[in-house]
């Protein structure tokens, strides 16, 4: 059965800065966040249930429906220029970041016995090679690995001495531990992802184009993000409880690296070994699903041909991880092009949510209950709150 791309969207948002991102909350404040990776989880499911009605229901990537829907020359200009620097700048200087997570990963199984940059190199060759199979292929290698993923991370955190009442409490009972606001914004913002909003409506637009009936095929899109999309919030989980096994202790998670081994003494080597394996997963599938994301969005605003093979397609997504790997071999800082990106990416984030939202109102091929719409608008509004917090972390980064 056809399930859709819905691990597309896991493979998104579970990449190395999700891992530190939950390590460093069950670290600092133990079990108390769950909850939020909980709700974030939620929040996607809804997010995302509309971006696929975009792509099935409407036929339309995003970038489609923002070249057809706005007609001014200005609107456009500002629209395309926040699309271009928000995917392909942030995405090229976020692939420098999952490029070393993936090498970090291995490099920690070895004790740093493996030369990072030579990992690094490896890992972007393989990820340009599987970037240039079909879509269908893409999607299954996607699926087996966020369950490799899920496998053994949730076999790490069963290692580690995980006080099982209060991950429930955390989980069920949702709390704000004093200095953790930062944290929370960090946990929601890592899983509801902006450029997934540009790569689900793409891929399922292409995934289902052979479809005849478009509500049965969106209907089995949403079962498989059903499946799915808990998955990724149950990695997430594991990550956060596996953390929290250390808090109270001088510990820090200050890279994915440091964590894998912080793990040893209280897990053992059994976890830091599904650890390190699980944060190759994470660094790998992110290192693809970036440029894929990239590629889609600018492909569709600009109007270029559908084929995978054009060469302008292809060349997006390959520029993406080439500059991802300049980043990580020259031992420089992408910061710049990171604020920049966030900046762009703090404004997109509501926006797209909201056209989303509209375009889902729009089609008229299946028929939502309100209530549900009314989910939409709540996702709306935290995504523009986790945008007000970009743009605020911006506006601190460039001393303004």
């Amino acid at each position: 059965m056809r399930l859709g791309t819905s691990s597309i969207v896991v493979a998104a948002f579970v990449g190395p800065g999700t891992v530190l991102t939950c390590a460093a909350a069950g670290v600092e404040f133990g079990y108390a966040l769950g909850w939020v990776l909980l709700f974030a989880t939620a929040a996607t499911f809804v997010l995302q249930s509309f971006t696929a009605s975009t792509g099935i229901l409407a036929g339309q990537g995003l970038g489609e429906a923002l070249r057809n829907t706005l007609e001014g020359r200005v609107a456009r200009a500002v629209a395309f220029g926040l699309v271009v620097l928000g995917l392909w700048v942030g995405t090229a200087a976020f692939e420098t970041g999952n490029l070393l997570g993936a090498a970090s990963g291995i490099s920690a199984l070895a004790n740093g016995g493996v030369p990072i940059r030579g990992l690094v190199v490896l890992i972007a060759v393989i990820a340009g090679i599987i970037l240039l199979f079909d879509l269908r292929i893409i999607v299954r290698l996607f699926t087996v690995l966020v369950v490799l993923m899920s496998i053994l991370f949730v076999i790490g955190m069963m290692l580690a001495p995980v006080d099982w009442s209060a991950a429930l409490s955390g989980l069920l009972v949702p709390s704000v531990p004093e200095g953790s606001l930062l944290t929370v914004i960090a946990l929601l913002g890592t899983t509801i992802v902006t450029y997934n909003l540009f790569l689900h409506p793409s891929a399922a637009k292409a995934y289902w184009q052979d479809a005849d009936d478009r509500p049965s095929a969106w209907s089995r899109e949403l079962q498989g993000m059903a499946l799915c999309l808990p998955i990724g919030g149950v990695i997430s989980f594991s990550i956060l409880a596996a953390g929290a096994t250390l808090f109270g202790t001088d510990a820090a998670a200050d890279d994915v690296e440091a964590f894998t081994v912080l793990l040893e003494p209280v897990a053992g080597t059994a976890a830091q070994l599904c650890f390190g394996i699980g944060l190759f997963a994470a660094g790998i599938t992110s290192a693809m699903t970036a440029p894929l994301a990239a590629a889609a969005g600018i492909r569709e605003i600009f109007g270029w041909s559908e084929d995978v093979t054009d060469w302008r397609y292809r060349l997006v997504w390959g520029s993406v991880i080439l500059t991802g790997l300049v980043f990580a071999l020259g031992d420089w800082s992408p910061l710049a092009a990171i604020i920049a990106a966030q900046a762009a990416n703090g404004l997109l984030l509501p926006l797209i949510a909201g056209f989303m939202l509209y375009l889902s109102l729009r089609q008229e091929v299946v028929y939502l209950p309100r209530w549900y719409y009314g989910l939409g608008i709540i996702v709306v509004l935290i995504c523009a709150g986790l945008g007000g917090r970009t743009l605020w972390w911006v506006w601190t980064q460039v001393g303004v």
